[in-house]
């Protein structure tokens, strides 16, 4: 076992915490910013601590008028329908490339690859009319089919798991009578917990924040948090302490699951850097 030197430790502990400090600091005064009247907040620091912290007029005038709590409710609908249908076709179409050999295995692969060398942007002028012809702009569904597709990122995430699953799991299975279909529901995916864990991590925190998708598709009358949120902030009559407050009801949702899922979060983030 390897000691480490008392320089490194006292290195270590000033580098994390100075990392720490790093991340609460911005944290910290809009908090209390949150929490504070309008003429508290022009009148004390932002360092400096409200008044009472069961001012929640601040929280409800953003609910209200700034409509975050459906917001919320479409962006957690959202979600939850599109990763779930992208982590069912995902793992279908990295299981097939991954185990089978067949015409245009390359091709598809390649095609796959090309997609990440695409800036999304540059697409969207046919994606939108294609989203327009078929009627479900300014819906939801657009953005959840939008956000459903599978990309080359979750593909080799799933590689990376599928290289540590061995193929005489299949074959035994085949052998036994089992069918491809239920090779993957009960073999394959169980076994690809940690992949689809660390997937669900990437892509809900980049749905989450996504801002550019559910402005365009959108529009007025579905809004995600991001695009209330931002809708909100532009009005340029409204008090910074109703927009930090605003701003930290989207933070609580992203606090809640970390805590009850830190456990998995470290786990599959862990054994996606092994893999």
């Amino acid at each position: 076992m390897i000691r480490e030197s008392k320089l490194y430790r006292i290195f270590r502990y000033v580098f994390l915490t100075a990392a720490c400090i790093f991340v609460i600091v911005p944290i910290i005064p809009l908090i209390f910013m949150a929490f504070k009247t309008g003429v508290e907040y022009s009148s004390t620091s932002v360092l400096t601590p409200p008044q009472n912290w069961f001012n929640f007029y601040n929280f409800g005038y953003a609910i209200r008028v700034g409509k975050l709590g459906r917001a919320l409710f479409n962006t957690a609908v959202i979600l939850v329908i599109s990763l779930s249908v992208q982590l069912i076709l995902t793992t279908m179409v990295s299981y097939v490339l991954h185990r089978f050999e067949f015409k245009g295995k390359k091709i598809i692969s390649v095609l796959f690859t090309m997609t990440m060398f695409i800036p999304v942007v540059t697409t969207q002028t046919v994606v939108f009319q294609i989203i327009y012809r078929m009627g479900l702009v300014n819906k939801m569904p657009s953005v959840i089919l939008l956000y459903s597709g599978v990309n080359i990122v979750g593909i080799y995430i799933m590689f990376n798991q599928l290289d540590a699953i061995p193929k005489e799991l299949d074959e035994s299975a085949l052998i036994d009578g089992a069918s491809y279909f239920m090779i993957y529901r009960s073999i394959i995916l169980p076994l690809m917990k940690p992949a689809c864990t660390t997937l669900l991590i990437i892509n809900g925190i980049g749905y989450y924040n996504d801002f550019y998708i559910p402005n365009l598709y959108l529009r007025k009358n579905v809004q995600t948090f991001t695009v209330a949120l931002h809708k909100f902030y532009g009005n340029t009559a409204t008090p910074f302490e109703i927009v930090a407050a605003a701003i930290l009801l989207g933070i609580i949702p992203i606090i809640v699951v970390f805590l009850f899922l830190q456990k998995q979060i470290f786990h599959s983030l862990t054994g996606a850097v092994k893999a």
